[in-house]
């Protein structure tokens, strides 16, 4: 009898040490909660090489050496599968990657006459993927060792709109990456319509 008993307990104490562990690894998986918040942007200033889309932002454009005398025009084609299109001329190079378009567009670029370095591309196209622009500064304001911060800056409408002091009126601000081995600059765009290098050189008083 006093067998039995012990054996009972002893049934009953694996028991409850087989529960505790069960419970043990039994764990509850952390919920998830995704966040709404955009990506963080201050007026005029770029946070973490954020795009920034702004009401209205005057910026000083890079300029020619020598102005263009008219409007430089060319077309060129891309598709789902890509192009890439240059003109050394006004020196713009444009690349647009794989995926970028759903169909095959005829593009045309316009290198605006004046001294800023000012394009206008044709037809207004939002692409799937970033694409890149790329300037050659040779024959421009920034110097060959000039570490100056250069942005890509969007306009509305098919000519600048430039105040006396020669600042430009923009809506949208990228950052441009410049190379000094090559002495380009290149900055990325997810929209075709107005768009100009501006250097970060420009006085405040709603420009930067």
């Amino acid at each position: 009898m006093r067998k039995s008993v012990s054996a009972l307990i002893g049934m009953s104490v694996a028991v409850a040490l087989v529960a505790t562990a069960c419970s043990d690894t039994a764990t509850t998986a952390p919920s998830l909660q995704r966040s709404t918040a955009g990506p963080s942007s201050l007026l005029g200033i770029n946070l973490g090489g954020t795009v920034n889309t702004l009401t209205s932002l005057l910026v000083a454009p890079v300029t020619r050496s020598t102005p263009l005398q008219s409007d430089v025009s060319w077309t060129f084609t891309a598709g789902p599968g890509g192009a890439v299109s240059s003109n050394s001329n006004v020196g713009l190079t444009i690349v647009v990657p794989y995926g970028a378009l759903s169909s095959t567009e005829t593009i045309t670029v316009t290198a605006l006459a004046g001294a800023p370095v000012a394009y206008r591309f044709e037809p207004h196209l939002v692409f799937s993927k970033k694409v890149s622009l790329t300037q050659n500064l040779n024959g421009t304001s920034v110097g060959l060792l000039g570490l100056v911060a250069l942005n890509g800056a969007h306009f509305t409408g098919d000519v600048l709109d430039v105040n006396a002091d020669g600042l430009v009126s923009v809506d949208e601000t990228v950052p441009a990456l410049l190379t000094l081995l090559t002495h380009k600059a290149t900055f990325n765009v997810g929209h075709f319509s107005g768009w100009i290098l501006a250097s970060g050189d420009a006085d405040d008083g709603g420009a930067w």
